[in-house]
């Protein structure tokens, strides 16, 4: 007899070939979706000239969400760059280096579904993601992090204090799928880590909604500080608490984006 687990994972493995994203976001949803292997997505310069090329800079990539969240870098020093290893790509974010959206509208929702594929080379509080400048001081907000010591965060932040659920155990060199989940006047913090939930809070987060903040990739308040050192493989954002089985199926989409085995 399979159990439930098992018959989740199954659907997501199964499935994971024919799933687009793009579903994710069919009822009008917003958010963005950022995807490094699809070369035509990017571009050198962030007004979208310039071809991109394996071991150059990218200061523009496109949200394939529908929603036109282009994310961008107008500092041609502060762009990560695109790497090839094997069938994998990804951008690189080494030192001063972030991309950063125009404001994107979430006042519409109190929850918020977040995963990527990412890499840390170092045990240090750096971003992967964060919606808003400073996600302590910004009501509607939530970062996807790397924290000292070993650990990955997922923190959101209604009218109240901000919330985190941080599973330990992960020293750099770590190449993982995160998933964070958000429903702020549900109370419901929580991070999965390669297809596991890991972490949860139920700590009074305030109220909703999410806020109409710019997202920023790699770095915190477009390249100004908490600086990933690392890798980007794959990026989505919904504002919308995921089912199991869209959950399921965005983690095996991004793991095979990413090299992990769930």
């Amino acid at each position: 007899m399979i159990g439930i687990g098992a018959t989740l994972f199954k659907r997501a493995v199964m499935g994971s070939r024919g799933f687009n994203p793009s579903a994710l976001f069919a009822n009008g949803e917003e958010g963005s979706w950022y995807d490094p292997s699809d070369l035509s997505t990017m571009f050198q310069n962030s007004d979208g000239t310039g071809a991109p090329a394996v071991n150059g800079p990218i200061g523009y990539i496109a949200d394939k969400s529908g929603n036109g969240n282009t994310a961008i870098q107008a500092t041609s020093a502060k762009r990560p760059t695109l790497r090839q290893a094997g069938s994998l790509y990804y951008l690189e974010f080494f030192g001063a280096q972030g991309l950063a959206t125009s404001s994107i509208d979430f006042t519409g929702t109190n929850e918020m579904t977040v995963v990527s594929g990412a890499h840390k080379d170092i045990d240090a509080t750096v971003v992967v993601a964060e919606l808003s400048p400073h996600v302590g001081q910004n009501n509607g907000a939530f970062r996807l992090a790397s924290v000292v010591t070993n650990a990955w965060r997922y923190t959101s932040k209604g009218t109240i204090t901000i919330n985190s659920s941080t599973p330990a155990d992960y020293a750099p060199p770590s190449t993982n799928v995160l998933t964070g989940i958000t429903d702020i006047d549900g109370d419901v913090n929580k991070i999965r880590v390669d297809g596991v939930e890991k972490a949860s809070s139920t700590s009074d987060q305030g109220n909703g909604p999410f806020g109409n903040w710019t997202l920023n990739v790699g770095a915190r308040n477009n390249a100004t500080s908490l600086f990933l050192d690392g890798r980007v493989y794959g990026l989505i954002v919904r504002g919308a608490e995921s089912s199991a089985a869209e959950i399921a199926s965005t983690e095996a989409y991004i793991a095979a984006k990413t090299g992990v085995t769930l």
